[in-house]
C-alpha cells in the first residue's frame, strides 16, 4: 500500500438552513482543497459530524463526494458508528463507490475491554471493505487509548487491508514508535494540527485535520521550514497555527471551523445539536480574526 504524503482535509458535512445536508456545495468544498493544493479529503469524520448524521445522509456524503472528487483527491470514509451493523454497511458503501480508504473509531458507549477485543471488533467492522485500505481512527475523543504500539503488533497479519493510522493523540513519543514499528511498513498520518511542526520533525510525511480547509497553505510553509532547518520560519508558522486554534476553542471547534470557511466564500450553514451553532456576529469574528492572523 502506497503511503500517505501532504495533507488531507477533514472535510465539514455542509448543512441547509433548515438543518438537513447541503449536497450543492460539497463540489465547491473540493474545488477549494484542490486550490490549496490538498492531497485528500476524510469525510464523515469527526469535523464532518458523521457520528450526527444517520446511514443514509452518510452515503449521500459519500456519493457527492466522488462525484466532486474522485481520481482528483485521495478519498477516505470514516465508517465508525455505535451500531456494528452500520459501520458494516457504511464501510461496504465506501468499498462498492470507490472510494481509497476507509477509517473507523470504535463503539465508544460499549467500549472494546482489551487490544484483542478491539483487533477482533475491527475485522467485524471491516467485513463488507476488505479490499479498502483501513486507517485505523485513534483519538482521545473515543475514551479508548490503548498503546498504538501494542495495537499494531497485535493488529499485524490479523487485520488483512491494515494500512496505518489516523494518529489524533498528544503523545510524539508514541508516535514514533507507532512509525518504525513493524519495520515501518505502516502510514501514521498526524491528526492533530497544533502539533504540527513537532510531528514533522519526527517524520510524519502526511496529516489529516480540520484547518487544512481554509489555511492548508500555512502548514506546508511550516513543512518546508522544518525540512529545511530554519526553525525561526517554523515557529513563526505555528504562532499562525495556534492563533487559529484558539478561535477554535472558543468557539467550539466544528462550528468555528464551518464559519471561517467564508474567507474562501463558503458558507457552510450550521452544526447539528448537542454542537452549537453561531450566531451571525460570532461567524463575523472567527473570519475577522483568521484575515488578521494574516490568511489570505
Amino acid at each position: 500500500m502506497k503511503k500517505l504524503e501532504g495533507l488531507i482535509a477533514a472535510a465539514h458535512t455542509p448543512f441547509a438552513p433548515d438543518g438537513s445536508v447541503n449536497l450543492d456545495l460539497i463540489p465547491k468544498q473540493a474545488a477549494t482543497l484542490l486550490k490549496q493544493k490538498v492531497r485528500g479529503v476524510y469525510v464523515c469524520g469527526t469535523t464532518g459530524e458523521g457520528i450526527s448524521c444517520s446511514v443514509a445522509e452518510r452515503k449521500a456524503v459519500m456519493d457527492a463526494w466522488v462525484k466532486a472528487a474522485k481520481g482528483k483527491l485521495f478519498l477516505i470514509a470514516h465508517t465508525g458508528a455505535l451500531a456494528l451493523p452500520d459501520v458494516q454497511e457504511l464501510g461496504a458503501h465506501a468499498q462498492e463507490v470507490g472510494y481509497d480508504g476507509v477509517s473507523v473509531v470504535p463503539a465508544n458507549f460499549f467500549k472494546p475491554g482489551s487490544v484483542a477485543t478491539l483487533v477482533d471488533y475491527l475485522n467485524a467492522a471491516l467485513e463488507g471493505c476488505r479490499k479498502t485500505p483501513f486507517y485505523y481512527y485513534h483519538t482521545g475523543m473515543s475514551g479508548i487509548t490503548f498503546d498504538m504500539e501494542t495495537f499494531l503488533k497485535q493488529a499485524d497479519g490479523k487485520i488483512p487491508n491494515l494500512a496505518g493510522i489516523k494518529f489524533n493523540y498528544p503523545d510524539l513519543y508514541m508516535y514514533q514508535r507507532c512509525l518504525r514499528c513493524c519495520g515501518g511498513k505502516y502510514d501514521i498520518t498526524w491528526g492533530i494540527d497544533e502539533w504540527f511542526a513537532g510531528a514533522v520533525a519526527c517524520g510524519a510525511k502526511s496529516a489529516i485535520g480540520s484547518t487544512y480547509n481554509y489555511a492548508a497553505p500555512i502548514y506546508y510553509k511550516i513543512a518546508e521550514a522544518v525540512k529545511a532547518g530554519n526553525l525561526k520560519a517554523a515557529e513563526k508558522g505555528m504562532k499562525k497555527v495556534c492563533d487559529i486554534v484558539d478561535i477554535l476553542v472558543q468557539y467550539g471547534g466544528v462550528a468555528g471551523g464551518k464559519a471561517m470557511m467564508a474567507v474562501h466564500g463558503l458558507d457552510l450553514g450550521g452544526v447539528r445539536l448537542p454542537c452549537v451553532s453561531l450566531t451571525d456576529e460570532q461567524k463575523a469574528d472567527c473570519v475577522a480574526r483568521l484575515k488578521k492572523i494574516g490568511y489570505k
